[in-house]
């Protein structure tokens, strides 16, 4: 099975398991065969109103296929974000959006976890 395939459907059936029916799942297509890591590199991205998820499954520079626990991992934030969606919030006399706070990373651990207890897909974090 190639690895595309095989990415996408570790993915689907993590997204089973998380209880995000309305989310979709696909690989990051880059134009270039190589990512200028000196400007950012972005690991993977949602959109919170088409509930899209994408994720870079190559590493930046080499472009070599990432191991499927590191894949699995962003795939629990990106969901995390349609979890806890973003707020805004006073902080020091202006508004702030908080996309990332400790209730959001508390959110991605249990993701995590309730991958590490599956049977199939627990064998990739070990």
């Amino acid at each position: 099975m190639p690895y595309e395939q095989l990415v996408q459907l570790v993915c689907d059936n993590a997204l089973k398991l998380l209880n995000a029916a309305n989310i979709r799942f696909r690989p990051m297509r880059r134009k270039n065969n190589r990512v200028n890591t000196k400007r950012g590199y972005v690991i993977g991205r949602t959109n919170l109103k088409t509930g899209l998820i994408t994720i870079d499954i190559f590493t930046p520079k080499k472009r070599e296929p990432k191991k499927i626990s590191s894949i699995l991992r962003t795939l629990c934030h990106e969901v995390a974000h349609h979890q806890k969606r973003p707020f805004t919030q006073r902080h020091r006399g202006r508004w702030i959006i908080r996309r990332h706070f400790p209730e959001f990373y508390k959110q991605v651990n249990g993701n995590i976890e309730i991958l590490k207890r599956d049977k199939w897909l627990g064998e990739y974090f070990k």
